[in-house]
């Protein structure tokens, strides 16, 4: 059942907010109903702003009319400083400075690679990824990522598409101690998570498939 109480707009850009504050929205009821070309019509939306209204509108049960066109894949990569690289994800992982990120390194390299039952290949200089997907922004900007992976880096283990299947809320309540950023899930080291969840949370994901980071 849907709240009575206010449902607000999801973050956006400081112009698209405004345009939406000038045109009286402040609530995404006000949105139900409303044409998507009308929205975009407000100076200051535009198709990426657009899609993340669009997205909480759907999330909380309501429903914008009139969509508009969105922009078809061309296989073109528009962010080529992220991209698959060769290299042996092993050796890499072997060659990291301390041994705190290898012996990790190297259990979530046998854990990514029994679960997923993928080959992993090494995404730029430093993170381990699996799997492939082309995605399409409504902006038109496009290109390629992996569908899963992750990096030991010295701050912190970050894991990469884990968070956008619907049992990793569950999961991620009875993880242990950790952090989530913009499509990242971050852990100190393994030996303060449960493995048994963590290796859940790699095989969920993988199992709903890539989940658009925007």
């Amino acid at each position: 059942m849907m709240s009575d109480g206010p449902l607000p707009l999801p973050p956006l850009s400081a112009t698209a907010a405004r345009a939406l504050s000038a045109a009286g929205i402040t609530d995404l009821r006000q949105l139900d109903g409303l044409a998507e070309k009308d929205i975009l019509a407000l100076r200051g939306v535009g198709p990426a702003q657009l899609a993340v209204l669009r997205d909480a509108v759907t999330a909380a049960g309501l429903s914008l009319t009139d969509p508009v066109p969105r922009p078809r894949a061309t296989g073109r990569n528009d962010n080529t400083a992220f991209v698959a690289a060769p290299g042996s994800p092993r050796e890499w992982i072997e060659g990291l400075p301390t041994a705190r990120r290898v012996d990790d390194g190297l259990r979530l390299l046998e854990m990514f690679n029994d679960v997923t039952g993928a080959e992993p290949v090494m995404w730029g200089p430093s993170i381990v990824g699996y799997g492939h997907h082309h995605y399409v922004y409504d902006s038109g900007r496009e290109g390629d990522t992996l569908r899963v992976g992750f990096s030991p880096r010295a701050s912190a283990l970050t894991l990469y598409g884990l968070l956008g299947a619907p049992a990793s809320v569950g999961l991620l309540e009875t993880l242990g101690p950790h952090k989530t950023g913009k499509g990242c899930l971050y852990v100190s080291t393994l030996a303060r998570v449960d493995g048994q969840v963590l290796r859940d949370l790699v095989a969920a994901a993988w199992a709903h498939g890539y989940d658009d980071p925007r």
